[in-house]
């Protein structure tokens, strides 16, 4: 799990760069407010395509697991297939959602009518921006490098368009054209990786020769009878990953309906460095999901335990020494991104990085709640957050402005983490695994 980290932020060392760089440049070239134009479109599209999103590499990590390891390649590839018919649903039916919210609510999202046909236009990209299948098949496998490269390759495009563009002296409408590209090229570079593992490892053939099977699998609901309790937890990962939404590019569509596109790029940029600097100790849990599977199919509960306490000290301490480090040098690099009203972001940064910590020291515990098919316990945490969080969010911006979004986010996470320990506790105690590790 350790080597898989080590590959996972050797991709985030070349990408964190870039990314300063290309924001760096794109605020200069446009302007905070054409820049928080384009932060709106990309929140907006992520938003959607994660609302549709099956989290599908979940699935293919939980069920595909077995067939793999007992070399019961078509059992694997009934898995892979279900899951790519999971994303092409998830796809489609994003894009088409993305562009008719784009097309008549433009104004609620704080779009100017200019910029509403390209809106539309961007909805393109959630169709790549849906599909996790690669990854499922690139962390069962084992390719935690390839996941490294790919993180890199819409960050690379971004900048890459941004060098031009300064030359060529583009505007917003470049821009947003220059995102999309990203967002498609990372698309097809995920699929194009997953693919050629597969076909090194003899996994490739016939998978796309039993589509019609595939069909039937859904429509008859075949699946459910070779893997039970599939769809349950399809639909369950589906809905927390929305629920979940709440913290991610809702906030940002937040902020730009209330403050406006200026307040909105702030809060991007703002945010972007809190999780930068949080992914050193964020991405652990990238490497963890597989191991707990292994450990979850081998029902080995103390060292399942032992794993996520671990993981949770080690992330703690690391996240806890970079929001330290934050509160040093944290204006510095605002103020090299922004200008001088880089200050003006800095307390919801500190705040966001703070809330990002939190959710460091709890982050073995959505993991182990979904590992260990209690996905609806996850959900029901997610859910009560966000019946907290939405409302207190709204509150605090129309009282303190941009700086009351992270006290909103901070408390609201101290309490997702809470209750996720609450759950876990639970079923802990009643699995009797607490009495095994204090033996």
């Amino acid at each position: 799990m350790l080597r898989n980290l080590r590959l996972l932020l050797s991709g985030r060392a070349v990408n964190a760069p870039m990314a300063l760089l290309h924001t760096y440049l794109a605020v200069r070239l446009l302007g905070s407010r054409d820049f928080g134009l384009v932060v709106m479109l990309y929140a907006f599209a992520r938003t959607v395509a994660d609302f549709v999103d099956f989290q599908s590499w979940q699935t293919v990590l939980h069920f595909g697991i077995k067939p793999l390891t007992d070399n019961d390649v078509p059992a694997f590839q009934r898995i892979v297939r279900f899951s790519l018919c999971l994303d092409l649903i998830g796809g489609i039916l994003g894009t088409a959602i993305g562009a008719l919210i784009a097309m008549f609510c433009g104004q609620i999202l704080g779009w100017p009518p200019q910029i509403n046909i390209v809106g539309e236009i961007y909805c393109v990209a959630i169709f790549f921006m849906a599909s996790a299948t690669p990854m499922g098949v690139l962390r069962i496998l084992n390719r935690f490098d390839l996941i490294s490269m790919q993180s890199v390759a819409a960050t690379f495009i971004r900048l890459l368009g941004t060098l031009l563009l300064c030359v060529v002296h583009g505007g917003l409408y470049s821009m947003i054209a220059v995102w999309v590209a990203g967002e498609c090229f990372a698309g097809a570079v995920f699929f194009l990786q997953a693919w050629r593992e597969l076909s090194r490892r003899g996994l490739s053939h016939g998978l796309f020769s039993h589509l019609g099977g595939t069909v039937r699998d859904i429509t008859q609901n075949r699946i459910s009878q070779s893997f039970p309790g599939i769809w349950p937890f399809a639909l369950s990962t589906n809905l927390n990953s929305t629920l979940a939404l709440a913290f991610s590019h809702v906030g940002t569509l937040v902020v730009g309906g209330m403050l406006g596109p200026a307040e909105a790029g702030y809060y991007r940029i703002a945010n972007q460095i809190a999780t930068g600097i949080a992914k050193p100790a964020t991405l652990l849990q990238t490497a963890l999901y597989p191991e707990m599977a292994r450990l979850w199919r081998d029902r080995d509960m103390k060292r399942l335990y032992q794993l996520a306490t671990q993981i949770a000290l080690l992330a703690g301490l690391i996240g806890s020494a970079l929001l330290v480090l934050a509160y040093f040098l944290g204006e510095t690099l605002l103020r090299v991104m922004i200008g001088p009203k880089g200050s003006h972001a800095l307390p919801v940064m500190l705040w966001l990085l703070f809330a990002e910590v939190i959710t460091i020291w709890g982050m073995p515990l959505e993991p182990m709640l979904i590992t260990m098919r209690r996905a609806g316990a996850a959900i029901t945490a997610r859910g009560l957050n966000v019946v907290l969080y939405l409302p207190t969010l709204a509150l605090m911006i129309s009282l303190h402005g941009l700086n009351g979004i992270g006290p909103a986010t901070a408390f609201s996470t101290l309490a997702l983490i809470a209750l996720q320990f609450l759950l876990v506790f639970q079923l802990r105690d009643k699995s009797g695994a607490l009495t095994e590790t204090a033996s």
